[in-house]
């Protein structure tokens, strides 16, 4: 009877102790809203999901720049413990499952553009992560990125906001019609946006303005590097300083091209004559006035219609004068400048695998395999990359990858592929700036996004094999970064005898990530691997794409 009695005594506690909480929930009052968290007892940290940077983007918004966040403030305490609804997502990924995805799935809308903002109770003037999703801009959202244990493994000395931006159609259709709107690339420019408002605002959550440090990783790390040129272009751009350090993880450089050119025009047209607008006195206007379910269907029905000599159906295109993205990103981290700033970049070991086919390798029954295989791989590069049949680019870029340098024809077609998309781009990033640390993610089959395991672990955690001391190798180098403006300064947090993480512009030196067969870190320094790019190729491929403007 005593057990009896214990048990009940103790269910009653615990009812009681769920229903009494013991902090009082955080609220942070902004001059346009008041935002009610929560406190997460089990991690420390105080949680605000869902506050607005910006206004909807529907309707009269659509493919113009964001607005400024309505006004709120007589409207109470406004609810920032659920998670906000998504942007209108062009495929399935993240959280949906293909079996799951449906264009007018619930957990989409316009109105999107908010942050999820992690902070330790109480802070003050603490350092500042903006984390940038990928997902190929046309999928994920801020949900599947908790922070919390990269914050909690820095004993809670950041702060970290997650960022929504549009995607698909909605964040990336292009035509000179929105240039007046500045609506051109606005899946970038609410990046930008979300970092002009965490600089007005982040000091009412504890953090420190002056000390941000953005990461993206895929087509997030590619916004980053469109942020980098893009904020460059201008004295009054760069004065902007919307942040200090820089992470970019296998960022997404796919070809560009101009705004107005004929492929973009062609899927612009395209799109609005299946939205029934393509007749209007005012195309755009029609477009804006038609209904978001419709644009849902048919920015997933464009999303798998791709051209040759573009890899993705919704990429970012050069504005010109007058724009935000005015110049050819490539040719900026080449030639050009980029805001001063720290800056961690890395890629991984096979970054390309998984968007090459396999069909690039010929079956052992022809008679002639070496020469089939480079039939097979000028398709796939004109079919991949606004480069010419026969041209002397396509015939110098299979001298610069024998097939006799790789497994087969598919690995030859992968290594191109990070080449031009992932690797070179770090390259020429690291090579502008003095303080530039670069990395080579080697663990497991280190395909393309494998390290958000690392970096995620609540949501990617299936992708790798967890490993305590990797996750301290990889992850307190770049917490040291957002805490002190270098990855070597936590030594503390690092793996002992990890190695001690030289400026990638010494020696072209670089931290290579992998583990043993029992699990544990083997990370080391070295040279001249021909996965992050080798200066001669890199150098062709910078030449190739500002030469032809990609």
């Amino acid at each position: 009877m005593l057990n009896y009695l214990s048990i009940l005594l103790y269910l009653s506690s615990s009812s009681l102790a769920s229903i009494l909480p013991r902090w009082s929930p955080p609220i942070v009052r902004l001059p346009y809203a008041t935002y009610q968290g929560y406190h997460n007892e089990s991690s420390g940290l105080d949680v605000f999901l869902g506050v607005r940077y910006a206004a909807s983007t529907e309707g009269q918004n659509r493919w113009r720049e964001a607005q400024p966040p309505i006004d709120q403030s007589n409207d109470g305490i406004l609810n920032a413990t659920v998670y906000p609804k998504q942007c209108p997502q062009a495929t399935a990924g993240g959280i949906i499952s293909a079996a799951q995805y449906d264009p007018l799935q619930s957990v989409d809308s316009e109105d999107c553009l908010f942050v999820n903002i992690y902070a330790p109770p109480n802070a003050k003037n603490l350092p500042v992560l903006v984390w940038i999703h990928g997902g190929g801009w046309d999928h994920n959202s801020a949900r599947e990125f908790d922070p919390t244990p990269l914050i909690n493994y820095s004993n809670n000395s950041f702060i970290s906001v997650i960022i929504q931006y549009r995607l698909g159609a909605f964040g990336f259709l292009q035509s000179p019609l929105m240039l007046k709107d500045n609506g051109l690339n606005v899946g970038i420019t609410d990046a930008r946006a979300s970092l002009k408002w965490v600089q007005k605002y982040i000091g009412l959550f504890g953090g420190d303005k002056d000390k941000v440090t953005i990461w993206g990783q895929s087509s997030g790390g590619g916004t980053i590097l469109h942020l980098l040129a893009a904020q460059a272009e201008n004295q009054e751009r760069m004065n902007e300083n919307l942040w200090k350090n820089v992470v970019m993880s296998s960022p997404y450089l796919v070809p560009m091209g101009k705004c107005d050119s004929r492929y973009w025009q062609n899927q612009f047209n395209n799109f609005s004559t299946a939205a029934n607008c393509s007749s209007s006195a005012n195309t755009l206007e029609c477009l804006r006035n038609t209904t978001t379910d419709a644009l849902k269907i048919l920015s997933h029905q464009f999303d798998t219609i791709l051209q040759p000599g573009h890899p993705s159906a919704y990429e970012p295109c050069i504005e010109g004068e007058g724009g935000y993205l005015i110049s050819n990103t490539a040719e900026r981290l080449k030639n050009g400048k980029i805001p001063n700033s720290y800056i961690i970049g890395g890629s991984n070991f096979n970054d390309g695998s998984s968007f090459v086919s396999t069909t690039l390798t010929p079956p052992n029954n022809f008679t002639n395999i070496s020469a089939e295989a480079d039939v097979r791989l000028e398709n796939f590069l004109i079919n991949s990359f606004p480069l010419s049949r026969g041209s002397q680019d396509v015939q110098r870029i299979l001298d610069l990858y024998p097939l006799n340098q790789f497994i087969d024809n598919h690995a030859r077609g992968a290594e191109i592929f990070q080449d031009v998309i992932f690797a070179c781009p770090v390259d020429w990033t690291l090579d502008k700036t003095q303080n530039g640390w670069r990395y080579l993610y080697a663990v497991k089959d280190a395909i393309h996004a494998r390290d958000n395991a690392y970096e995620f672990p609540y949501f990617y955690n299936s992708l790798s094999p967890y490993s305590p001391t990797l996750y301290a190798s990889y992850i307190a180098p770049i917490i040291s970064l957002i805490t002190s403006d270098s990855p070597n300064s936590l030594q503390s947090l690092q793996p002992v005898n990890d190695p001690t993480w030289p400026i990638y512009s010494n020696k072209g030196e670089y931290k290579v990530l992998n583990v043993t067969v029992a699990n544990i870190s083997s990370s080391y320094i070295s040279q001249n691997q021909p996965q992050i790019g080798t200066e001669e190729r890199c150098d062709f491929w910078a030449q190739v794409r500002i030469d032809n403007g990609w």
